[in-house]
């Protein structure tokens, strides 16, 4: 799928549900579109998961993980829904479906994980929000401190910050503003 259709299907939502205030409420979305969300001892390796059965969905996300951790996996398992529920390739068999998160899914090994990542970001950080942002706080992003305080204002991780920024080119883009 490509970056600007996930791009479009989060801004669609984040309008749907008229959510203009930040950080952006994941769990509340997530709830919105159907899913429930759960905590889950997952182990050390697991993040998260997406169970599907008879088309309902449950995320169930690790809560040993910090809350930053857990509001990316919540949005990547949404990602998960909203993008690959219907595709054949993620049942586990006939009725049952599953889709975790672990180590592979963080190194973008796969195409869905890739997709659902670029979700999570799209949904947690949507571009229109961050120029927004780093506009009105007139934020230096080459400043340390600064990106942590844009991560924070957004209840993401700064390296999830970073990549985000440097994805939709924001660090040229802004430049060129200036």
């Amino acid at each position: 799928m490509l970056i600007k259709k996930i791009e479009k299907v989060t801004t669609d939502i984040l309008q749907e549900l008229s959510i203009k205030e930040l950080p952006i409420p994941v769990e509340e979305i997530a709830i919105k579109r159907g899913l429930e969300i759960k905590a889950y001892d997952l182990g050390e390796n697991i993040s998260g998961a997406l169970v599907i059965v008879d088309g309902r969905g449950t995320i169930g996300y690790n809560p040993s993980e910090s809350k930053v951790r857990q509001r990316f996996t919540v949005a990547h398992e949404l990602g998960h829904y909203e993008l690959h529920k219907h595709e054949k390739g993620l049942f586990v068999d006939k009725d049952f479906k599953v889709l975790f998160r672990d180590g592979n899914s963080s190194k973008g090994e796969i195409k869905n994980e890739l997709e659902a990542n670029a979700f999570a970001a799209a949904l947690l950080m949507p571009e229109k929000f961050l120029l927004k942002e780093v506009v009105r706080q007139n934020f230096d992003l080459s400043d340390e401190t600064a990106l942590k305080e844009l991560a924070k204002l957004f209840s993401v991780s700064v390296p999830a910050m970073t990549y985000r920024l440097a994805n939709l080119n924001l660090f040229a883009k802004l430049r060129s503003q200036q």
